[in-house]
């Protein structure tokens, strides 16, 4: 990403849970949206628990998701990665941090969108460039979506829904890893206790 012009951009849509379910131009994100929805009001509008979570209403997705654990101040940890999302990045994540794969004048602005899933807390949804050299990259929509920690040492969990959008059947994914990330545009979810209205993301201009 070496002399990339990078610009500051607020979040483009803002809103509940219900009205962002519009905005999804994948299935499996929509998909894993509406089964959030549904443990949401089964919980009475509370942040289920991840110890808690019954994934029975993920099972159509389940090999697109992605579970992290926030650690502040400066560590997001894969936990799981479904069989789907491995290939399409073209390594196991499971314990590395996500923000090493975050270009550095990006990184305190990824660090600030996950702490305020799991403090505030509330969801997004975002379209994002994987890079995965030689000008090969791919964009994905991923949905992010809080749980609770019961676990000493993480401040909350995210659960993601990642899909490919517009699939390229030509994308030569064999063997090559994903580089870095890049937020190209993002979507704040309200899911009842507000969202930070000063938040935003620095992207490739």
């Amino acid at each position: 990403m070496d002399g990339v012009r990078w610009t500051a951009r607020k979040p483009l849509n803002v809103g509940p849970l219900e009205q962002a379910l519009e905005c999804f131009r994948t299935t499996t994100c929509r998909q894993v949206a509406e089964a959030y929805l549904q443990l949401l009001r089964g919980n009475n509008g509370g942040i289920p628990a991840k110890n808690g979570v019954d994934l029975t209403g993920f099972a159509a997705a389940m090999s697109d998701l992605a579970l992290t654990a926030v650690i502040k101040p400066d560590r997001c940890i894969w936990r799981l990665a479904g069989e789907k999302m491995q290939r399409r990045i073209g390594l196991d994540p499971i314990g590395r941090n996500y923000y090493d794969f975050v270009p550095a004048v990006r990184r305190k602005h990824a660090i600030r969108a996950m702490h305020m899933v799991v403090d505030l807390p509330c969801a997004f949804r975002v379209e994002i460039e994987q890079d995965f050299g030689e000008d090969v990259s791919r964009r994905v929509e991923v949905v992010g979506l809080p749980l609770s920690s019961d676990e000493a040492g993480v401040d909350g969990f995210i659960l993601f829904g990642e899909r490919e959008i517009d699939p390229d059947p030509e994308f030569p994914t064999d063997g090559i890893p994903m580089s870095g990330a890049n937020v190209l545009r993002r979507d704040l979810i309200d899911l009842g206790y507000g969202v930070d209205e000063n938040f935003e993301d620095i992207v490739p201009a």
